[in-house]
């Protein structure tokens, strides 16, 4: 009988050490990860930081805090954050500028180097900028990672000729098109919603659509070959309407003025249960969550 109680209380013993070695190698696992509110938190610095001049990369921003606070991020704060921001932004002095851009967006390794950090300081920075590789506002599938990453190439081509930022045509994609999902896009390659007008020449078709809040119409929308051939036409149909030139939508260098001057021009007739638009709400709340903003800094960086 006293084995037997030996022998409970020695497994007894050993599944306690295995589960607190479970617990605490999680720990010791995700004790580095964002959490959700500091995220929001770099992502509104950088936001607020880059209106009208250049996106800042909220994830670099992340990077630099975690030292000085040493991954506490319970103490993380707008005003600290928008400090850090500031130094990715420089007026620009020479004679090559992007888009008559009056800032010039520096590389992480540039701001690195504006501050004193050790060697090991500098390591610890860039450690945890790897881990922030995958970190969304949400969860992302690998096949959403997929239509992002098919359409960039071309939404920064659209940039570089059109004046629409990278996350403003992927984010209206993914709006127009659920993911690419929908019959539309699916079987007729419209991811925009584009819908046919006497000047269009193409192949057609007719479908119901949602138009209002609670109003669902029959309209004729246009067809494509392909998606690169749905993102050019897209590009074209901004460009030629007057409206969206009207209402400032090229003038417009950081995305959440673009989504909301694009909603101005009228793209979407979308209204919510008050009546109120709902289109630039919805394409600011998609490009912050798939972190499409961030092609945006990319891009803006990369051509200084």
């Amino acid at each position: 009988m006293r084995k037997l109680k030996r022998l409970f209380r020695t497994i007894f013993f050993m599944i306690f050490i295995v589960a607190m070695f479970k617990v605490l190698h999680n720990f010791n696992l995700n004790k580095d990860v964002l959490p959700t509110s500091a995220m929001r938190i770099y992502i509104k610095a950088c936001d607020e930081v880059s209106e009208d001049k250049l996106q800042v990369n909220w994830k670099y921003v992340a990077a630099l805090d975690s030292l000085r606070i040493n991954n506490d991020f319970s103490k993380a704060n707008i005003e600290d954050a928008k400090r850090i921001a500031d130094e990715f932004l420089e007026v620009n002095t020479s004679e090559n500028k992007f888009k008559n851009s009056k800032y010039k967006l520096l590389s992480f390794d540039e701001v690195i180097n504006k501050f004193s950090y050790t060697n090991k300081e500098q390591e610890k920075i860039y450690k945890f900028l790897d881990k922030l590789n995958d970190k969304y506002l949400v969860q992302v599938d690998e096949s959403k990672k997929a239509f992002i990453e098919e359409l960039t190439p071309t939404a920064i081509d659209i940039y570089k000729n059109y004046d629409i930022l990278p996350s403003i045509a992927i984010g209206q994609a993914i709006i127009e098109s659920n993911w690419g999902n929908s019959t539309l896009s699916a079987e007729h390659n419209n991811l925009f919603g584009i819908k046919s007008t006497k000047s269009w020449k193409g192949k057609t078709v007719d479908m119901k659509t949602s138009e209002n809040y609670d109003d669902t119409i029959v309209a004729t929308f246009r067809a494509y070959d392909s998606q690169k051939d749905s993102l050019a036409d897209y590009a074209q149909f901004l460009k030629n309407n007057q409206r969206y030139k009207e209402n400032g939508v090229f003038n417009a260098v950081d995305y959440i003025n673009q989504a909301k001057a694009i909603d101005k021009a009228g793209y979407s007739t979308k209204k919510d249960e008050t009546g109120k638009n709902m289109y630039a709400d919805l394409l600011i709340q998609i490009i912050k969550e798939y972190n499409l903003q961030l092609i945006d800094s990319k891009v803006q960086q990369e051509s200084f």
